[in-house]
């Protein structure tokens, strides 16, 4: 098999990976603070974790991992139905990943591809309980609108921005890491894209906790191979998330999601100098590589190791 082949087979693989992430971080938010929904969230880590492993492979056969998911289902149902959704997801992932181990012919893919596999089996063992677990709860969204919790139409407007902001540039910053030969570099990036998930989390949370429901859609992603281009963007898209935080502050009247805001406002302002400080190490290190003679030894690009787990 070509290393074009396995790269479609692993694509499939990545985004079903992508798929399951948002629709078990949906179903959790709805949960709401529980043991249960800490459960579902640490299963979701672990399929952060196989989407990081993925596209190490397929950057590693000089692929660009796809960071689009296979269309998640996030129609509102009751969260026994939520779960039943989720076992049927892994039936699929375990179908599909026995079908690529048979296809797939070098060794080392394929014993990863059986590790996630094993991951995939207990996941699916374990939304089986989940689905007896929840079959008497009420989700938390619907338990805030029994209360009549109202959740005032521009401050969801608002929060629901956030999620799509915070969703898109988790997206766009694991993607600059997977692409870079740099690992600190990629390092310091995934440990941005973290930061990034968390904020996502934050207001997902803050907006099921008062009947709303998270917006997973991203807007349009920087996704290039060049880490000087990519850093550019990434400090464009702080600056202007910033400034949209800061008018968005005053407008919200709940002082303990003000104080979020401000606290992920900080956090970018952050990343913006995080970001302008690894630009000018990039471009550095461009410069001094031109100014080196021709008759200079060859450099030699260290090898990204595998990323590893998401936090």
């Amino acid at each position: 098999m070509t290393n074009p082949e396995i790269i479609e087979l692993l694509q499939q693989d990545i985004r079903g990976e992508h798929q399951a992430i948002v629709m078990y971080l949906m179903h959790a938010y709805e949960v709401g603070e529980s043991g249960l929904a800490a459960e579902i969230e640490a299963i979701a880590r672990e399929e952060m974790r196989h989407l990081d492993w993925l596209a190490d492979i397929i950057t590693g056969l000089g692929g660009e991992p796809n960071m689009e998911p296979v269309p998640p289902d996030f129609t509102a149902a009751p969260l026994n139905e939520q779960m039943l959704k989720d076992v049927a997801l892994e039936e699929g992932a375990a179908a599909q990943y026995r079908e690529h181990i048979e296809a797939i012919d070098v060794p080392d893919i394929r014993l990863l591809l059986s590790r996630i596999l094993h991951d995939e089996l207990a996941h699916h063992g374990m939304f089986v309980k989940f689905v007896d677990e929840v079959s008497e709860m009420t989700s938390v969204i619907e338990k805030a609108n029994a209360e009549g919790a109202t959740l005032e139409p521009r401050t969801a407007d608002i929060l629901k921005q956030g999620v799509r902001h915070e969703y898109t540039v988790t997206l766009q910053y694991l993607f600059h890491g997977f692409m870079t030969k740099d690992k600190d570099l990629a390092e310091d990036w995934q440990n941005i894209a973290i930061n990034e998930m968390q904020h996502m989390g934050w207001l997902s949370e803050a907006l099921t906790a008062r009947g709303g429901r998270p917006d997973f859609t991203h807007t349009p992603l920087v996704l290039t191979p060049d880490a000087e281009t990519n850093l550019k963007a990434d400090i464009a898209v702080e600056r202007d998330v910033t400034k949209t935080y800061s008018r968005h502050i005053p407008e919200v009247e709940d002082p303990g999601l003000a104080e979020l805001l401000e606290r992920i406002r900080d956090h970018e302002i952050y990343h913006d100098n995080q970001f302008s400080g690894l630009l000018d190490q990039v471009e550095d290190e461009e410069h001094t590589a031109g100014c080196q003679p021709d008759t200079a030894a060859p450099s030699t690009t260290k090898k990204i190791p595998t990323v590893g787990s998401l936090k």
